[in-house]
């Protein structure tokens, strides 16, 4: 089931918990209320083509600090791949790809994958207060992609 969203021909997919999360902190260092929000699970036309995107904006709204679009690439190497790409305003800030091997259990590689992408927002963000939302989402998000491109699979198989 999908629903188109935007001008760009995005739908959103069902995802792991059917809604939008959001949450705001106040940071300790920035003097700033900011909220993080991580939208439904997204299918655009670019390859992979379903994606989440975890916004980090001014809590009275405005334009993105950061805009991160999160993808699963699939297996490539012997290795499960996810992108995340930061492209506040549309431009790419950063780009990052995070593979990790085939022969760890995935459990351990959905751990290892968020961890490393938790560590990266917040050092980007530089703030670790939002260290928990985070925590507890992106290994979500993680699966989900990894689902979705296996239902994909699944479908291309005889």
């Amino acid at each position: 089931m999908s629903r188109r969203t935007e001008r760009d021909r995005r739908y959103t997919q069902r995802s792991f918990t059917g809604r939008q999360i959001l949450w705001s902190w106040t940071s300790r260092w920035l003097l700033i209320h900011q909220r993080a929000w991580l939208s439904l699970c997204e299918c655009d036309q670019r390859h992979p083509p379903h994606h989440y995107n975890l916004h980090i904006q001014p809590a009275c709204g405005g334009q993105d600090y950061h805009n991160y679009h999160i993808r699963y690439l699939g297996v490539q190497n012997a290795t499960y791949v996810w992108s995340v790409v930061d492209a506040p305003s549309g431009r790419e800030r950063s780009h990052r790809v995070y593979p990790f091997s085939q022969r760890q259990l995935f459990r351990d590689v959905i751990d290892a994958a968020s961890s490393s992408l938790v560590t990266d927002i917040l050092n980007d963000v530089g703030d670790s207060t939002m260290w928990l939302p985070l925590v507890e989402y992106l290994p979500l998000v993680l699966f989900d992609l990894y689902r979705h491109d296996g239902e994909k699979t699944s479908r291309r198989s005889p």
